[in-house]
């Protein structure tokens, strides 16, 4: 339900699933109402929904979904366009039949069919008999909580009714639940009556190590913080902790990318604060994973809001990779994974503190290098694509 480079965590999770699925022969068919040129591998094949115009075949353009991004951000525009039930249902429908009908006029040979986060549960759940064919829905997080924290609707009022609804019966429709991390699986299984928790399952993302052992670091320090620059990934409180790793080593180099609906907030934060940030893009996941590797640390910072916790920040998994230790500040929910497999390590929600663990791998390079060694092997192990997929076919093959 994302067009490229739009949503990076959820893309990374179609992807991830898709790498360990093919690499078991596995054949992948990836239907989205946006166009993609990627080149996933041979056993991919990416369909567009003509949802414009199935005469014509045109697919929604991207300037479209971004007008939408916009819309969401004002919450009576958003009420009385978007998240209107009448509108928000023939959306929803729309795409379903146009789905249903790619399919019915296709040789597609499906044996499941996965929802992408809640609207791709909406969009199945309302052919399911059709399709004739088991539905999975996959929660990488949780609507109706993002929409709070983002003050586009008001718990308990006549949408937050309507939208937890929709996710009631996207939950009781769907054969089962796959959610990104356990923290999501227990929020759900909190909220939502207890004879579908059985259907409920966390499957955590896997990955791919892009080095089989880190790279020896040269300074000045290097300190990353990547992903998109939005407002949970709490940009405001890297910047104050950089002000004192400053103060020891002047001449850090700090990084955080150039896109993200805060970008300009944050840039203006840096000019005010007189502080050298290299606002970067690349143009290749090569060239992006050639940097993190250079890096001394990956920082990860995140607010307080429930849906930070709920989901997983795909940025984790890049940072294994390449081998290099991750900081960040302890939310509860997916952060444990930096402490409990000693790939890095945690501080509180204080810049100085979350200062002092940066600093710390900066002082002890063989530490860094072993907690980057661990996220290597976690990829090659548990956290690996293959066993990520391993699992969410022991789950299809339960369910058809």
């Amino acid at each position: 339900m994302h067009p490229p480079a739009q949503s990076m965590g959820s893309i990374y999770r179609v992807w991830n699933l898709c790498q360990g699925l093919t690499k078991m022969s596995h054949k992948c068919y990836i239907f989205t109402p946006f166009h993609y040129s990627e080149d996933w591998g041979p056993l991919v094949e990416f369909v567009s929904i003509p949802v414009v115009s199935k005469k014509t075949g045109i697919n929604v353009p991207k300037a479209i979904y971004r007008v939408v991004r916009k819309i969401l951000d004002f919450r009576i525009l958003s009420n009385y366009t978007l998240l209107n039930p009448h509108m928000l249902e023939l959306t929803i429908k729309r795409i379903s039949n146009r789905l249903l009908e790619l399919i019915a006029n296709n040789s597609y040979n499906l044996d499941v069919i996965i929802g992408q986060a809640e609207l791709g549960g909406c969009v199945l759940s309302k052919i399911k008999n059709e399709l004739k064919i088991p539905i999975i829905t996959d929660y990488q997080n949780y609507w109706p909580e993002e929409l709070i924290e983002h003050r586009v609707i008001k718990r308990y009022n006549r949408r937050y009714k309507y939208l937890v609804n929709m996710e009631r019966e996207v939950i009781r429709d769907s054969d089962f639940i796959i959610t990104i991390c356990q923290a999501m699986a227990d929020f759900l299984k909190a909220h939502f009556d207890k004879k579908y928790h059985s259907k409920i399952k966390a499957l955590n993302n896997g990955g791919i190590p892009v080095l089989d052992a880190p790279i020896e670091k040269s300074f000045p320090p290097k300190i990353i913080n990547s992903g998109m620059v939005v407002q949970r990934s709490n940009f405001k409180l890297f910047l104050e902790s950089m002000k004192y790793v400053l103060e020891k080593y002047p001449n850090t180099q700090i990084f955080i990318t150039r896109k993200g609906e805060k970008l300009k907030e944050i840039m203006k934060l840096v000019k005010k604060k007189k502080m050298n940030v290299d606002f970067y893009w690349k143009e290749t996941n090569k060239e992006y994973l050639d940097l993190l590797s250079q890096c001394h640390v990956g920082v990860v910072t995140s607010d307080k809001g429930v849906t930070r916790k709920l989901g997983f920040v795909a940025k984790v998994y890049d940072y294994f990779s390449v081998g290099i230790p991750v900081v960040g500040n302890d939310i509860g929910g997916f952060t444990s994974i930096i402490s409990e497999e000693n790939v890095g390590t945690l501080s509180s929600n204080d810049p100085r503190d979350l200062a002092d663990k940066i600093l710390h791998f900066i002082e002890n390079p063989n530490l860094g290098y072993e907690c980057g060694e661990k996220g290597i092997n976690l990829l090659k192990g548990k956290l690996s694509v293959n066993e990520s997929a391993k699992k969410l076919i022991e789950i299809i093959e339960k369910i058809k």
